[in-house]
């Protein structure tokens, strides 16, 4: 992976986010500076994000929920979070919603740089067993499998949300599909397509699991690039 990476800053301080989107971008990182957790959907859509830099204490969703949301989305991404919360336990915590660096501010900027060269070395390699999503493209450990724009949109939405869990008719929704009798019945026609193709790619068999009268949750790690 290049040296360079994309880096997402969720900071409400305007100067404090500024002043860290200049310093990463003058080290040659692409950076991208928001205020709240609820523009990082429509901000991020589509691309590829190497590290998320995040405060805790965000206006709306805090950053301890939004790491934990992320971290699902997002294996492989790095996340640090920079706060001014410096209770072991405060630690403990971001640590368990899924950071991997948790720095107090004011922040010494050559750690951080460090800890993102840190997470380039990391990412080089994926775990065994993760697949990777990329537009309409998913690959594992067998190769690569070509993906409907519906079947991306499925995969993208079960990957981000809670606990990898969509109801009926949210799948519904992503499908343009009101969920009656018969189009449940393509629903799970659709399911088992693209189970099969998670399958060829190199995921276990049981990719997506059906949770009656609820609807499905995906049961391996998906990582958008």
């Amino acid at each position: 992976m290049a040296t360079h990476l994309n880096i997402v800053v969720v900071e409400d301080h305007q100067d404090l986010r500024e002043l860290t989107c200049m310093a990463l971008a003058n080290k040659g990182h692409h950076v991208l500076g928001l205020s709240c957790a609820e523009e990082l959907e429509d901000a991020v859509k589509g691309s590829a994000v190497d590290v998320f830099i995040l405060d805790l204490n965000l206006p709306g969703e805090d950053g301890i929920s939004l790491a934990k949301r992320i971290r699902q989305a997002y294996p492989l991404v790095g996340i640090v979070m920079l706060t001014a919360r410096s209770q072991a336990k405060e630690k403990v915590q971001g640590y368990e919603s899924g950071a991997d660096l948790y720095m107090t501010k004011p922040v010494d900027f050559e750690e951080l740089c460090a800890a993102l060269r840190g997470f380039v070395r990391r990412r080089q390699t994926a775990p065994e067993g993760i697949l990777t999503l990329s537009k309409l493209t998913l690959t594992g450990a067998s190769g690569s499998v070509r993906l409907s724009s519906a079947e991306s949109d499925m995969l993208m939405a079960f990957a981000r949300a809670p606990s990898t869990r969509l109801e009926t008719w949210q799948l519904g929704q992503i499908l343009g599909l009101e969920m009656d009798g018969l189009n449940k019945a393509s629903l799970e026609v659709r399911i088992v397509r693209l189970r099969k193709k998670m399958v060829e790619a190199g995921a276990p068999s049981a990719v997506i699991e059906s949770i009656r009268n609820v609807g499905y949750q995906l049961s391996v790690p998906i990582q958008i690039v």
